[in-house]
């Protein structure tokens, strides 16, 4: 994730990388326990067989929209590396709609450029609650793997997600409104660390060994 988050992180929690992972930290957020990560499952098939037609405007035709839903059913047999195959993992921004509109979360990904995007998604209808704050459940992407990232309260989070401001309700378009502030303070923030980023890149260190030698 974005070196500037660090320090707006309370804590991180790892949880088993079986393929299950992205669905054993939504399980593990909502206090039921990553080994409830089959009910997060159906949660996300039922979300999204019963508004159908809405995703399939998102996903733009039939095909993806039922390979995203296989997606959400566990494996019939899993293989004998004890891991899910590719298809069967919690993906983004494919599934990041379903989850927070399911839950009514603001779900944030984070992870670092090399990696993916960071971004934000929001319900896809429905206004926000009063304290819209305390439905923020982000998850950490590393290399194949999840990890459940509580963040500090008031910290910056990515931008939304595109899609989401096409596609969303009348009356869930508020969402965003109240995450503005910190949305802009995480592009700030990620505008500097790639101008550092890029400045070590134009100015390597220069080492000279004891032979006089220069390596770049």
């Amino acid at each position: 994730m974005p070196s500037f988050m660090h320090s707006y992180i309370e804590d991180i929690i790892d949880v088993k990388g079986d393929g299950h992972c992205g669905f054993r930290v939504v399980a593990e957020h909502l206090g039921k326990g990553e080994e409830s990560h089959v009910l997060i499952r159906r949660a996300l098939i039922r979300e999204l067989n019963m508004f159908r037609t809405d995703y399939l405007s998102i996903y733009g035709n039939e095909k993806r929209l039922q390979y995203i839903n296989d997606g959400l059913y566990p494996p019939k047999i899993m293989p004998t590396s004890g891991i899910a195959p590719k298809d069967k993992w919690l993906t983004f921004p494919d599934m990041g709609h379903i989850l927070a509109t399911a839950y009514n979360k603001v779900v944030v990904e984070l992870t670092k450029p090399e990696i993916g995007i960071s971004e934000t998604f929001f319900p896809l209808r429905g206004p926000p609650p009063s304290d819209p704050f305390s439905r923020i459940l982000c998850l950490g992407l590393i290399p194949n793997h999840f990890v459940y990232v509580k963040l500090k309260d008031g910290c910056p989070l990515p931008p939304t997600c595109k899609e989401w401001r096409i596609h969303r309700a009348k009356d869930a378009e508020t969402w965003e409104y109240k995450f503005l502030d910190r949305q802009s303070k995480f592009e700030e923030l990620m505008k500097i660390e790639k101008g550092e980023h890029q400045k070590n890149e134009d100015n390597p260190i220069i080492v000279i060994d004891d032979e006089d030698e220069i390596k770049l």
